[in-house]
């Protein structure tokens, strides 16, 4: 929304410095204007002004006289005389130097006419691989000749086969002639027998050509072992010492014999079970849970919240139904109520003084209550009250909600007046609001003292009337073009004035 300035804005002759004139699409978007108005029309690109009843181009006011009052060569104007708005120029096409033009005329690079060159076909020429029927017209048709070749075949058998062995192509790329050979491999079906060869990890293949072939069976140090069970039997085994250089993985248990040594350092070990330890016996072995336990013994832990506001508490830890706690054992009272006879509040702390059994109805003795005096002012917090908590808030200057929550009362300003515009006198086309200061602030104020921004009524958009003092008690609002007088929440402008 625009900030409306309903007075003359006068810059002192000083620049504008990076204004934009408003854009509209078109002079129906730009609506009625006022004489001088400005707007850029986006549609035109042009600067337009509201002259005589009327937009127009800036620079058009006082006419547009064409370049020549009369028709040039080849160039038609319309009109031929000084215009205000445009000027159709359109190409003359009906003559030029007395010669008429007609539909073989062309313009030339030159900006000269020539002649369309006029002629007929007179006939096409077949060529290599093209042939042409009717090549004398009056439609000739283009063919591209048949290609033809001869192939050679091979019969294939089971150690022969053909294969392409050379493409001929002539000088247009069409294939003329391939040749086919056949291409014989060695047929070799010798057979093996398997015996047992004079090393006992080694097997022995006999050809059926006579030929012996041994192929070595051979283990890896430190991994697996190869051993001759029988004359048709190699078997691998396990080395009764292993060295695995990468991760092993495990389908099932792992049950070892002696010791687990883990030799590079820095990795993390992960478990997705328990794992069952002794009770350390020295001071770098791992504690088992039982260890751990008994050395804390007597420390207590965090147990919770405990909800006060019943009686017994939540979790139960008074009655007869109390529940076991170990000795520094402690709760954090969430909610206020009363633990025995003393009254606790969100924040305060109760903790076992000894070990108390499930079932064993504790005393007040069996606990102690640490007061944390954190809770927040209550509702009735004033001066003199007893429910301030650990702030309290002078109620002449503050609220405190049921809650707890703290809020500032809203304070009356004696030197600040929300005065809606009425009486308003018209002349010259302005509107004048007088407003008494002396009836808003006492009669000792002075206008020079007040300043003021002036609001719509239905809104509350600040515009920008021309505010002057009227004499020493008065403030004047003066509105171009005239305005209305204001009506309470619904039109006209309103003041809010403040004295220094």
């Amino acid at each position: 929304m625009a900030i409306e300035f309903l007075n003359k804005v006068d810059f002192n002759q000083n620049e504008l410095d990076k204004a934009r004139v408003v854009n509209e699409i078109n002079d129906a978007a730009a609506g009625t204007g006022v004489e001088g108005q400005l707007y850029f029309d986006t549609t035109a690109d042009a600067l337009k002004i509201w002259a005589n009843g009327a937009w127009v181009e800036v620079g058009a006011t006082s006419g547009v006289e064409t370049l020549d009052t009369t028709n040039g060569t080849y160039i038609s104007l319309t009109p031929t005389t000084p215009v205000i708005g445009d000027v159709v120029i359109t190409a003359d096409l009906s003559a030029t130097d007395g010669t008429a033009l007609a539909a073989t005329k062309f313009l030339t690079k030159d900006n000269k006419w020539a002649t369309v060159p006029q002629g007929d076909l007179t006939g096409l020429t077949a060529g290599t691989y093209i042939n042409i029927d009717d090549a004398d017209g009056p439609i000739p048709t283009i063919n591209h000749d048949l290609t033809t070749r001869t192939d050679t075949t091979s019969t294939v058998t089971a150690a022969s086969f053909p294969v392409v062995d050379t493409i001929t192509t002539n000088t247009t790329g069409h294939i003329t002639a391939i040749n086919v050979k056949t291409v014989t491999v060695t047929d070799n079906d010798t057979t093996y027998d398997l015996t047992v060869p004079a090393s006992t990890t080694d097997i022995r293949l006999v050809g059926s050509d006579s030929t012996n072939d041994d192929v070595t069976i051979s283990g890896t140090t430190g991994q697996t072992a190869v051993t001759r069970i029988n004359a048709t039997e190699l078997r691998v085994a396990l080395t009764s010492s292993i060295t695995v250089t990468d991760d092993v993985t495990l389908g099932d248990d792992l049950t070892v014999g002696g010791i687990v040594v883990q030799q590079q350092a820095g990795e993390l070990n992960t478990f997705a079970s328990e794992i069952q330890v002794p009770a350390a016996t020295a001071s770098g072995n791992a504690t088992n849970l039982g260890q751990v336990q008994g050395l804390i013994a007597g420390i207590g832990m965090f147990q919770g919240g405990y909800d006060a506001s019943t009686d017994p508490g939540v979790p139960i830890i008074t009655g007869a139904a109390n529940i076991a706690l170990d000795q520094g054992d402690f709760y954090v009272v969430t909610v206020a109520g009363t633990f025995f006879t003393e009254t606790v509040e969100p924040g305060d702390m109760i903790f076992a003084n000894a070990n108390i059994a499930a079932n064993s109805t504790p005393a007040l003795t069996d606990f102690t209550v640490v007061i944390s005096d954190a809770n927040v002012a209550g509702e009735g917090a004033t001066d003199g009250a007893t429910d301030k908590g650990v702030a309290g808030f002078d109620s002449a200057s503050f609220n405190v909600t049921a809650n707890g929550w703290v809020t500032l009362d809203k304070l009356a300003n004696p030197y600040g007046s929300s005065t809606l515009l009425t009486g308003g006198v018209d002349s010259g086309g302005q509107t004048t609001f007088t407003i008494d200061i002396t009836a808003l602030f006492g009669a000792t104020a002075l206008a020079k003292n007040c300043k003021a921004e002036v609001v719509t009524e239905a809104g509350r958009q600040t515009v920008y009337p021309d505010i002057t003092g009227n004499g020493t008690g008065s403030m004047d609002f003066k509105f171009i073009p005239t305005v209305a007088d204001g009506v309470l929440d619904t039109s006209g402008y309103r003041a809010l004035i403040s004295i220094m």
